[in-house]
């Protein structure tokens, strides 16, 4: 907008009456560049705040949505405790606990498209052992795996406080850093940020 009256004036210059035409037409260009100019520089957020704002509503929404989903998949526990009256044997409990602990060891929850299924087939249990297993844990696969990988999350922060929100939820298997977020909104009532300038 402002190039052409500049490329138009010295032509204006030479020529007296076409000054009366594109003085004004320049003068009005340059008032509604710096009008904008100054509208869009007033209004500049940084990136991280915006990202951080959007991660806090995001987080917000989920946690309304989850809180949801947890009634609804406590009730569906109950039911289905009720009807799984043959429990896994102890024995059978232990060799599950086991196989689960060795895999945790191993890092197993990094995986980010992990479901129950793909497990149940590195692990060697049928999907149906690893239900009963969860729900005589008060909990489904999900809502365990979450656990594991906040808790991984925590040791990784203690012990690698260098490394980024973004790096930690990459090593420890979230799908993104709002979950992570969310994740410690939830159970510390903090941002992982903020956990972090507590305990190290």
């Amino acid at each position: 907008m402002v190039f052409f009256p500049a490329i138009a004036l010295p032509f204006a210059v030479l020529s007296t009456k076409s000054l009366y035409v594109i003085g004004p037409l320049g003068l009005l260009a340059v008032f509604f560049f710096t009008l904008s100019f100054m509208a869009l520089g007033y209004n500049y957020v940084p990136t991280e705040e915006l990202l951080d704002k959007e991660e806090e509503e995001k987080a917000a929404m989920e946690s309304v949505e989850d809180n949801a989903c947890l009634e609804l998949q406590n009730e569906e526990l109950d039911d289905k405790k009720e009807t799984l009256q043959s429990q896994l044997s102890e024995r059978r409990q232990e060799i599950i606990r086991e196989k689960l602990e060795t895999w945790c060891a191993d890092g197993g929850y990094r995986d980010t498209i992990l479901n129950m299924v793909t497990m149940s087939r590195s692990l060697d249990i049928p999907k149906a052992e690893l239900s009963k297993y969860f729900s005589g844990l008060n909990t489904t696969f999900r809502f365990w795996l979450a656990e594991v990988r906040f808790e991984a999350a925590k040791k990784m922060i203690l012990e690698k406080p260098n490394y980024s929100n973004d790096m930690i939820s990459a090593e420890c298997g979230f799908s993104s850093r709002s979950n992570l977020y969310r994740m410690f909104k939830e159970k510390e009532g903090c941002s992982p940020t903020a956990w972090r300038e507590k305990n190290c």
